[in-house]
């Protein structure tokens, strides 16, 4: 058996599918679950002890992180012992009640030494009140300091004009508020790029990607080319930990199909690799190149809707597709 080029070399803790907002563009499974830091913990410790352990970063996502500051204080001190780098904690900024409530939260954050990103999702498609976000920015600025914030935001396909001028309008606002400038590399014809907010050491960067669909979206198969192989470079090379504890090779959003699971948080990392290896599907996507589904699809006179740019929806198809069925593969 030719071995497997998935690599991992961070682990992101979705610690709870609990959310305060219900965002039309996510794809997070909604049920009710949370990770147990004890756990989390252990199989950090299993990596850093696991020989050969490529495994040096440390994420969070949701639901909303946040809404579980129990947990991000332990992992994070534990991690910070053990010498673990943090990437960055994802979330909705709209988590808090009141200012002290939020700056007392961000503090606790702070004192546990999480020296990563603040990762704020801010777009018309999370909705969040504009004064909100303005104080939740400000607040990561004073308590870290004016490197830790960055913005991502999904770009509005179907009403580009009005959404990138009233977001871009929020970014002028909270520019000011720093005593900012902002540039931009923005592609008028999608919305999608990267702006920067940079003031006396200041510096908050925006990513502004396109909006991703799932396979079942009527959107999904309008692309007028196929993607590009990347062999999951973008989002890949991760092991992803769900709140119900099952892990996926990436972070795409196709990671909630039962064909990319390869393990437990509570299983050793030698079988969680060992399985990554066995995984057809996982081979697919790291070894052989997500594009040759198309053929095999093709070959066994399965339907595909149209084409797609975004490797991580034609992902999910052949996953809802086969639905377990190995011999597809061969």
């Amino acid at each position: 058996m030719k071995q497997c080029k998935f690599n991992p070399d961070e682990v992101i803790f979705a610690l709870t599918s609990s959310c305060n907002l219900r965002c039309t563009h996510c794809f997070t499974n909604k049920t009710p679950s949370n990770l147990s830091a004890n756990d989390a913990v252990k199989f950090l410790e299993m990596c850093r002890n696991f020989p050969g352990n490529t495994i040096e970063k440390v994420g969070f996502s949701g639901g909303e992180p946040f809404l579980n500051v129990d947990f991000l204080i332990t992992v994070i001190k534990y991690a910070l012992d053990e010498g673990f780098m943090f990437d960055r904690i994802i979330t909705n900024g709209a988590w808090w009640k009141t200012q002290e409530d939020l700056e007392e939260t961000l503090s606790k954050i702070y004192d546990a030494g999480f020296d990563g990103k603040i990762a704020l999702s801010w777009d018309s498609y999370h909705n969040q009140d504009t004064e909100k976000m303005i104080l939740f920015c400000m607040s990561v600025i004073k308590i870290f300091d004016g490197n830790t914030l960055e913005i991502q935001s999904v770009a509005e396909k179907n009403n580009m004009d009005g959404e990138n001028f009233c977001f871009e309008k929020k970014l002028e606002l909270l520019s000011s508020k720093v005593n900012g400038t902002i540039s931009k590399k923005i592609n008028k014809k999608t919305g999608t790029g990267f702006i920067s907010i940079q003031g006396e050491n200041i510096f908050i960067p925006v990513f502004r990607t396109p909006v991703t669909y799932c396979a079942s979206d009527e959107n999904a198969f309008k692309s007028r080319k196929w993607f590009k192989d990347d062999f999951c470079k973008g989002p890949g090379n991760i092991l992803f930990v769900h709140p119900t504890g099952n892990i996926a090779p990436c972070c795409g959003f196709a990671n909630e199909n039962k064909a990319l699971f390869i393990g437990k948080i509570t299983d050793s990392l030698e079988t969680i690799l060992k399985n990554a290896d066995e995984n057809k599907m996982v081979r697919l996507c790291y070894e052989k190149g997500l594009s040759k589904g198309i053929k095999l699809l093709k070959k066994r006179n399965i339907p595909i809707p149209g084409k797609t740019d975004d490797p991580c929806t034609f992902c999910d198809f052949i996953c809802r597709e086969l639905n377990g069925r190995e011999d597809f593969y061969d």
